[in-house]
């Protein structure tokens, strides 16, 4: 049997009809027209068979939920499991330009997952002719897979799995071996019905005591003031147009960075890519409300998920992270200040996520009951009370480095790659940065009625990096 975590189990338990909560991938490849994008979607679905058989057993598994939340969900194996059913292929409608793909993802990435089934989906876009800096023909694939399973650096492990080292058509995958937790059919039996319900009233035995032992833990931090582990001495959150109910559409869009042009930012500035792209979402949210006359005469604050996991659990399923809030100094005119007073920030805030309250309070969260999640969700949905929740962020950026060296599947060449991530309650702004082996990406994902097409905070995004790159 394999139950879910407590921070998976929030991604089920707390999901609603507008705000789904899987992640996503959109990938791009050079295969010359339709015969290359025919030998794809056919590699597509072997490497995927030969994933689910070798390294990823977990996608062949249904949620099997427990009768009014009593105890957190299980994975169990789906008898009737065809992955042929997951991997659809489309072409992209006229005219085929950036725009089109972005609405095509944009639809895809706002439908929720069937949970009846395994809760992953492929989409495999042909006909990439008219996208500025791809070349013609290209074929576009749509990855969406949901947030309990995987979190962003399995994610990648997974897309790394597709992917060989070579064109050759016998150029192995990039990943040879199975996570010792992954390894045995028996993790993914149903349990009986004894089980079931054993197992969850020992375990609403068991949350009184272990939440105790928890906050034991947790009340230094809580008595030195910090308001979350990653985080610092409480700060107030200007309210924006993202921070409100959300509607259930999304709009995508993506700015890119030449690698060349950030390894001399860092070198000037002594700090990471990701402060960089930090400082791209600063200044393209910071233009953005401005044009909108909404800028706030607050500073705004992104929230920062940090990977905690052990490097010896390198693979294993589920979530491992936790966050940090990092101020975007956007009341800073200078560009080249703004980018400091972030790097600063944000290298504090990683300091602070790696100390040990961080690993409790995700122990915390495996500790709340199952249904006071769902009965609380429901709750500030039916009363309306969701909307008069303080601001706690502004935006989301995250970062899901994409491979190092360069990547094939069926012969053609992954030439660009973007990552997004769910939008939560009162926050509809969320930024993926994401990389290849010449250039990083940072996509955005927000809705319509925020953002419009798009096209607007794309050019306030652009202009963010542009600024920047001018500093060199």
């Amino acid at each position: 049997m394999r139950q879910l975590g407590g921070l998976d189990n929030l991604m089920i338990g707390g999901e609603m009809p507008n705000i789904p909560m899987h992640m996503s991938a959109l990938m791009v490849y050079e295969t010359g027209g339709k015969r290359g994008a025919t030998a794809l979607y056919q590699s597509l679905q072997d490497n995927f068979e030969h994933l689910v058989e070798h390294h990823f057993p977990i996608l062949r598994c249904r949620l099997e939920t427990v009768p009014l939340q009593l105890d957190k969900a299980y994975w169990v194996e789906d008898a009737h499991f065809n992955p042929d059913y997951h991997i659809t292929r489309v072409a992209l409608p006229r005219p085929q330009n950036w725009p089109a793909l972005y609405a095509m993802f944009g639809q895809f990435h706002a439908q929720p997952l069937d949970r009846a089934r395994p809760l992953w989906q492929v989409m495999v876009v042909e006909g990439l002719d008219r996208l500025e800096g791809i070349p013609r023909g290209s074929t576009a694939l749509f990855l969406k897979i949901h947030h309990s399973v995987v979190d962003g650096k399995s994610a990648l492990r997974l897309i790394t799995g597709l992917h060989s080292p070579g064109p050759e058509p016998d150029s192995p995958s990039l990943i040879t071996t199975l996570p010792e937790e992954q390894r045995g059919e028996e993790n993914f039996q149903a349990p009986s019905w004894w089980e079931k319900y054993g197992r969850a009233w020992w375990h609403t035995l068991e949350r009184p005591i272990d939440m105790a032992a928890t906050l034991v833990k947790l009340v230094p931090q809580l008595l030195r003031g910090d308001d979350s582990p990653g985080g610092k001495k409480a700060v107030s959150v200007p309210r924006t147009r993202f921070n409100q109910s959300l509607a259930a559409d999304r709009v995508v869009g993506h700015v890119r960075m030449e690698l060349a042009q950030l390894r001399k930012l860092e070198k000037k500035y002594h700090c990471t890519i990701n402060d960089i792209a930090l400082c791209v979402v600063a200044g393209g949210v910071r233009e953005f409300l401005y044009t909108q006359d909404e800028l706030p005469t607050e500073n705004l604050v992104t929230l920062m998920p940090i990977d905690v996991r052990r490097k010896d659990k390198d693979g294993e399923l589920g979530n491992h992270v936790t966050v940090a809030r990092v101020c975007l100094y956007t009341t800073i005119k200078d560009t080249g200040e703004r980018l400091k007073a972030i790097a600063e920030d944000s290298s504090q805030g990683k300091k602070r996520s790696k100390k040990a309250g961080a690993h409790a309070m995700l122990r915390l969260v495996d500790d709340v009951h199952p249904a006071v999640i769902l009965w609380l969700g429901q709750w500030l949905i039916s009363s309306g009370h969701l909307d008069d929740l303080p601001a706690v962020v502004n935006t989301v950026v995250t970062n899901v480095p994409g491979m190092s060296s360069d990547a094939y599947l069926a012969g053609a060449k992954l030439i660009d790659y973007l990552g997004f991530g769910p939008l939560a309650p009162n926050v509809g702004l969320f930024h993926t940065v994401s990389s290849t082996p010449d250039h990083v990406n940072v996509s955005f994902l927000s809705t319509a009625e925020l953002v419009g097409d798009g096209s607007v905070y794309h050019a306030a995004l652009a202009q963010g990096w542009e600024d920047l790159a001018l500093l060199v």
